[in-house]
């Protein structure tokens, strides 16, 4: 088997073994993750205002993400924005 040919199976192993985990993870910790997957982004939101608007305090920032995630709110409900789905790549 060629490199060519191992990598995308070896890539379908690595999924599989990501979907096994997660069948078997307890619903508390699914929660969990996804708390803190949501801080993560949160904070890298909050980075990528600070780095557009420096001289913004911490109530600027707060105000513009906020801004932010009402704007994206809006745009879904009224089905112009559609989060870009889970890959398995």
């Amino acid at each position: 088997m060629s490199m060519e040919e191992s990598i995308p199976a070896l890539a379908d192993a690595i999924f599989r073994e990501k979907v096994l985990r997660a069948r078997n993870t307890p619903p508390s910790r699914k929660i969990g993750l996804g708390a803190e997957i949501y801080a993560e982004v949160l904070g890298r939101m909050r980075s990528g205002v600070r780095m557009q608007f420096p001289e913004a305090d911490e109530c600027e920032v707060e105000r513009i993400l906020g801004d932010r995630l009402n704007r994206l709110s809006r745009l879904e409900e009224h089905g112009l924005f559609h989060p870009a789905p889970f890959s398995h790549a």
